[in-house]
């Protein structure tokens, strides 16, 4: 157990009365079930960046005239850093559950902690459910496309059409989410970390097959490949024509370089990197240095990077911008297909290869799988945060003496979890901007409680994996100061992105609706403090020391 900053007085005394302890229980009941390497994979599937290039691919492509797609990326980059950065540092000396909650209630406000968690959580909520909507778009629809293709089987083409429907969706979703629910409350939190080891040779085989497909085959070579995928799947001859001919009709041209373009259209990485710190969310569990979070935060943001970097020249490289552009703003129609495909269906269909293809599909879907049990994760550590404090009911930190993890908080998050999935499936307001639009705001103000850390934990900071002063200044305070201003810009081009889904004036309902979650969690906090108060607990005063171990 880490040495934390002395108490001022007893627990006893914490309360109105003197009867009861202020936290729900002496131990937290959870155990250090992660290594560095887990924390590092739960990272990597948080901001999948081979979905996150999907995106840049796919969206600013083809429709941010004159962005400059390594730059877009290397900027996201840049602003992400500093608040990974911060995250890490600030999870490695308060190693606690529930992330930005522990340090924004304690540095800051509890009041303000725990609104800025809330909302957290619930858009944490439209990232889970997401999964299942890409993985019938981006993974099960192609995949069966792709193989009515290579075996002529109408059935399957069929089925891939079927797929991509709001039931097929909703299913899918609502199995990923009672499934992963399931496997959180019957097996250890260890075996289900498990997940992200197994997937991991699943992604990489799917990586080394789309270099496979492009790197070792001409430009024109692939594009016919392509043109006789599409009209297997479609009936449409010459695709890459047809493309092209429905892209200029909905006004889509290369243009020359843009920053202005550039800087807008960093609102998309800016959904998924900004996110390589999951496992701060679950840093008492994670064992081995207070460096670990380093390691796993923005480290592998790093290497995502380089990664993306890679995947966007050899796509470009091969395909070619104005190619993939066309695919991506053309009307699926003009191709016969029920959605436009991603730049690793095209790949697959261009490799001229079933076998290929189908290990494309596969690893490209699986990126997809561990962001259902990594956003539980987050989630289920949040609310299991909230219940040590006493700010929400003591039964969300119920901890299963078989398995050590919270299966009430699973519950809940299950059964919220699942009614999302209706909205992704049925509606059309959710983007995954819409979820990161809010999230963007908590972890400004996490970057705003650390850049305090300094001055009101001086021990602990000198413990942390970078410590020391620029003159009088704190490190960690100019990096948090740092981590807060690119935050609140990630937020400023959301909400100025007529595309983000958060945009005031094209998205006014989604703009407000998130905002509106903060104000109500200072709401409930407030509530809990009076009812707690009702039964002789001061909640307040909890916040003066750091929860236990």
């Amino acid at each position: 157990m880490d040495t934390e900053q002395p108490r001022a007085r007893s627990l006893a005394d914490l309360t109105v009365g003197g009867s009861a302890d202020v936290f729900a229980r002496k131990s937290s009941g959870l155990v250090r079930a992660a290594s560095t390497f887990d924390a590092s994979l739960v990272n990597l599937y948080t901001a999948t960046f081979p979905i996150m290039v999907s995106f840049v691919l796919g969206i600013v492509l083809p429709f941010y005239a004159g962005a400059n797609l390594y730059l877009v990326m290397l900027i996201g980059l840049l602003v992400a850093l500093p608040i990974l950065v911060t995250y890490a540092v600030a999870s490695s000396v308060m190693r606690r559950s529930g992330g930005d909650y522990v340090f924004i209630s304690r540095l800051i406000h509890p009041a303000v902690g725990f609104a800025a968690n809330f909302a957290f959580v619930v858009f944490q909520a439209v990232f889970l459910t997401s999964a299942g909507y890409y993985f019938c778009q981006w993974c099960l629809a192609p995949l069966a496309r792709l193989l009515g293709v290579g075996t002529g089987s109408s059935w399957l083409l069929d089925l891939s059409g079927t797929l991509t429907e709001p039931l097929a969706v909703f299913l899918v979703s609502e199995l990923f989410v009672l499934g992963f629910g399931a496997l959180f409350i019957l097996k250890p939190t260890r075996s289900v970390l498990r997940i992200f080891r197994y997937t991991l040779p699943v992604s990489a085989v799917g990586l080394v097959a789309f270099l496979a497909a492009l790197l070792f085959q001409s430009h024109d070579s692939l594009i016919a490949h392509f043109n006789s995928y599409v009209e297997g799947a479609g009936g449409v001859p010459d695709a890459a024509a047809a493309a092209a001919s429905s892209a200029a009709d909905a006004g889509f041209g290369l243009a020359g370089f843009s920053f202005g373009a550039t800087l807008l259209a960093v609102t998309w990485p800016s959904f998924s990197l900004p996110y390589y710190l999951g496992s701060s969310y679950f840093a008492g569990e994670v064992r081995a240095s207070r460096r670990a979070q380093l390691l796993a935060g923005p480290l592998t943001a790093v290497v995502a990077v380089l990664g993306s970097l890679v995947l966007i020249w050899v796509s470009l490289g091969k395909l070619g911008s104005g190619f993939l552009g066309s695919v991506a703003a053309a009307d699926p129609a003009a191709l016969g297909l029920a959605a436009a495909p991603t730049y690793m269906e095209t790949a697959a269909g261009a490799s001229g290869s079933t076998v290929l293809g189908v290990l494309i599909i596969l690893g490209f879907g699986s990126w997809l799988v561990p962001t259902v049990p990594m956003s539980l994760l987050i989630m289920t550590r949040c609310m299991f945060g909230w219940s040590m404090d006493r700010v929400a009911p003591e039964g969300l930190a119920k901890v299963s003496h078989r398995t050590n993890s919270p299966y009430v908080a699973v519950v809940v998050v299950t059964v919220v979890s699942a009614v999302v999935s209706w909205f992704w499936a049925y509606g059309s307001q959710l983007t995954v901007v819409v979820g990161a639009f809010p999230q963007l705001i908590t972890l400004a103000i996490g970057c705003l409680a650390a850049a305090l850390l300094p001055f009101r934990y001086r021990d602990q900071y000198e413990t942390a994996p970078i410590r020391g002063y620029f003159g009088k200044v704190p490190r960690l305070t100019v990096v948090a100061l740092l981590g807060a201003a690119a935050a609140l810009f990630i937020v400023w081009n959301f909400a100025r992105d007529p595309s983000s889904g958060v945009n005031p004036t094209a998205s006014p309902g989604m703009f407000w609706t998130s905002l509106a979650f903060f104000p109500l969690g200072v709401l409930l906090y407030y509530v809990s403090r009076f009812v707690r108060r009702r039964q002789g607990i001061d909640l307040e005063l909890a916040f003066r020391e750091i929860p236990p171990d």
